[in-house]
């Protein structure tokens, strides 16, 4: 066995048998200068290597060898390159390498080179021809930026910080911004724009905010304020929901409330009750036919405060025929009662009782003059409790499109049933008609007519013919 093998590997370095190199080789030392140890690096393996970190409030650095596949330009940025570094270095930790002996004495601290100009170590066309270097344009504005054509790229670099924006809220805790621009210089000719955040944040505090009254749920209802006849209940709440404290709003609106009771009367209501009819009046023409009414009134007994009002009409109408005013000719008179409101709002009042001269129309509800002459007509509406009714009596055209409203009568009841009428003489030539319009399409939910007490009636009558 060869013995030569075994010489040490160390020794081989020292009589430079090897490629090994020799670097500066200290731990932890404060002043990189005056590191004096040297250390021989693994052949082909390692290179020298410089390393500052932060202790406290300084820095502190150790030199030595280094595994070569830790000399990489992924171990510093992205757009670097080993051996030197675009500016000095800003990390605190930094792995650039060389291969040259005691090399590591001022690693991390190359500037970029002021002039452009390609670096003296390289042959940069060669390169290009084998490795297309130009093709990588953020490492060959370092090594080869006169050849590359270059030397007019800038990088960008952030201007300084602006100052802090006020605080995004007045009370409790909110943030504050600064921003700064890639402007120092900007980038450009392709150079690289600026790494990292353009906005900074920060955490800041103000005073504890006030605290807005808010209403709690209202209590329930108090008992009624009378034992009979008509009082007063009362709800509260409370502004607690929550309390209004440092300055904050008080609660908006009424802490309480009230509300209508009504318990059994204290005295015993008295409902009213017609008296008698009157005796009829004399009739309202002296010829032909017209019309007679009596009356009556509730007061047997009247009503108290608390009482129901009297359950139907104070008057009532019935027809009287007297001489004919003149030679005898056309008759027109007619008596319908029913519920009936159309489409158009006409109420048709479909029973018939008489119909003179058949001038009457229960299909459309309308009257139609058979001549001209004073006429006289009445209509009669019954509204339930609690409604309300509106009709009128009109004349116009047979296509209702010229039309004159005669009477409007209205009638309205909370506690009971009562009825309207509505009557008046009117002048009609022949064939202008004449009809009674609701004011809308009433039901009989509304409008009420039974079949012996009560009826919603329509009657007309020619009084004189001219």
């Amino acid at each position: 066995m060869n013995i030569g093998v075994w010489i040490p590997l160390a020794i081989l370095c020292m009589i430079r048998v090897s490629e090994c190199i020799e670097c500066f080789s200290c731990q932890n030392i404060a002043d990189r200068n005056e590191c004096r140890n040297t250390s021989q690096c693994s052949s082909g393996q390692q290179s020298c290597s410089l390393h500052i970190f932060q202790t406290d409030s300084e820095l502190r650095y150790t030199m030595g060898c280094q595994n070569n596949q830790l000399c990489s330009s992924l171990a510093v940025s992205p757009h670097s390159i080993i051996g030197r570094s675009i500016q000095t270095r800003q990390q605190y930790i930094c792995h650039e390498c060389c291969s040259t002996d005691r090399c590591n004495e001022n690693l991390c601290f190359h500037k970029k080179p002021s002039e452009c100009t390609d670096d003296e170590t390289l042959d940069c066309a060669r390169l290009n021809t084998l490795f297309n270097v130009c093709a990588d344009v953020h490492h060959a504005k370092i090594t080869c930026p006169k050849f590359c054509g270059l030397c007019q790229l800038v990088d960008g670099n952030w201007a300084e910080w602006g100052t802090w924006t006020q605080c995004s809220v007045t009370c409790a805790n909110g943030t504050q911004e600064r921003s700064r621009t890639c402007s120092n210089p900007p980038p450009s000719n392709g150079g690289l724009n600026c790494s990292g955040p353009a906005v900074d944040t920060k955490l800041c505090t103000k005073q504890l905010c006030p605290v807005h009254g808010n209403w709690a749920d209202w209590s329930s209802w108090s008992s009624c304020s009378v034992t009979c006849d008509v009082g007063l209940m009362k709800k509260t709440r409370t502004c607690t929901n929550p309390t209004p404290d440092r300055f904050g709003d008080n609660c908006y609106g009424d802490a309480s409330e009230y509300t209508v009771c009504k318990i059994d009367h204290c005295i015993a209501p008295v409902h009213g009750n017609w008296s008698t009819w009157s005796v009829w009046s004399t009739c309202s023409v002296t010829c032909d036919g017209g019309l007679q009414k009596r009356s009556r009134t509730c007061t047997n007994p009247k009503p108290n405060a608390l009482g129901d009002y009297c359950f139907g009409d104070n008057s009532e109408y019935t027809v009287c025929q007297n001489q004919p005013c003149v030679s005898p000719g056309h008759v027109a008179a007619f008596n319908a009662h029913g519920l009936n409101v159309l489409s158009n709002l006409v109420c048709a009042f479909p029973i018939v009782i008489f119909n003179e001269g058949n001038a009457y129309n229960p299909s459309t509800g309308h009257f139609t003059a058979p001549v001209d002459g004073i006429y006289y007509f009445t209509a009669h509406i019954c509204v339930k409790p609690g409604q309300d009714v509106y009709f009128f009596l009109e004349k116009g055209s047979e296509n209702m499109f010229v039309k004159v409203r005669l009477t409007a009568t209205d009638q309205q009841e909370s506690t009971s049933y009562s009825c309207a009428s509505a009557s008046c003489a009117v002048k009609l030539t022949r064939n202008e008609h004449v009809w009674v319009m609701m004011h809308q399409q009433y039901t009989t939910s509304q409008i009420f007519e039974t079949d012996e007490q009560t009826w919603n009636s329509f009657t007309g009558t020619l009084i004189q013919q001219l």
